[in-house]
């Protein structure tokens, strides 16, 4: 498969020439929750990041798949080994069995799993999730109490944070504002659906998605802000 473009998870913006935060997601039932706090790098067109900005939290989300690896937990299927590493060979390549979850896999045939279930990705474009964060930051509380409330019940991420979760004050708050911004608007965490498997953006499809984000969060100014932000961005591309 060549290069295909996913599309912002809270907006439906398309993600191509554009930085995004990636949020690892388990399956809880039928919908989605964080596994991870935001990783923030730049759209690789292959439905994951690269160029990550790497930092303790990254370091943390390594070493914690790493450890499940070695443990015979994270399991993954041989075939990608070659390109990934088995373990994964760092941060990016770990994220990308993450994002073979989403695009080219299945129940019955998964790329990853931790402890038995698939592990997937989804993306934000980062100028929405860095208006979204000081917009929606959480009214009252604590980190503790805001880190408890995003991962209830997980014991994964108890474990992967664990030790640095005052540090992580900073990625919680982010994090924990997205989230209640979806709340707040009746949505969910999501994966793209298959009918955005395999699709490249051009300059028409990213207006279109432009002009339906605009028109979906006309009420929100932040949003908005990120929208100028984001056309300013990817300009000469709206154009191709």
């Amino acid at each position: 498969m060549g290069f295909y473009d996913f599309r912002c998870a809270v907006t439906g913006i398309s993600l191509r020439g554009i930085d995004a935060v990636l949020v690892g997601l388990r399956p809880v039932g039928d919908r989605y929750r964080p596994l991870t706090l935001g990783i923030a790098g730049k759209y690789n067109r292959l439905g994951s990041i690269d160029r990550i900005e790497e930092d303790p939290h990254t370091d943390l989300v390594a070493e914690y798949f790493h450890r499940r690896a070695r443990a015979g937990d994270f399991v993954m299927d041989p075939g990608y080994a070659d390109d990934y590493g088995n373990p994964p060979r760092d941060i990016e390549k770990l994220l990308a069995y993450f994002e073979r979850n989403v695009s080219d896999s299945s129940e019955e045939h998964p790329a990853a799993t931790l402890f038995g279930r698939r592990v997937f990705s989804t993306l934000v474009a980062r100028p929405v999730w860095t208006a979204l964060a000081p917009a929606f930051a959480p009214d009252g509380g604590t980190y503790e109490t805001w880190y408890e409330e995003l991962f209830a019940e997980s014991a994964e991420t108890e474990e992967m944070y664990r030790d640095l979760i005052r540090e992580l004050a900073r990625h919680i708050e982010e994090l924990s504002a997205v989230n209640g911004f979806l709340d707040s608007r009746g949505l969910a965490w999501s994966i793209p659906g298959d009918d955005e498997i395999g699709e490249q953006h051009f300059g028409p499809e990213m207006r279109q998605y432009l002009d339906a984000a605009r028109s979906e969060f006309h009420d929100v100014p932040a949003v908005l802000e990120a929208l100028t932000d984001y056309e300013q961005r990817v300009g000469d591309l709206l154009d191709d």
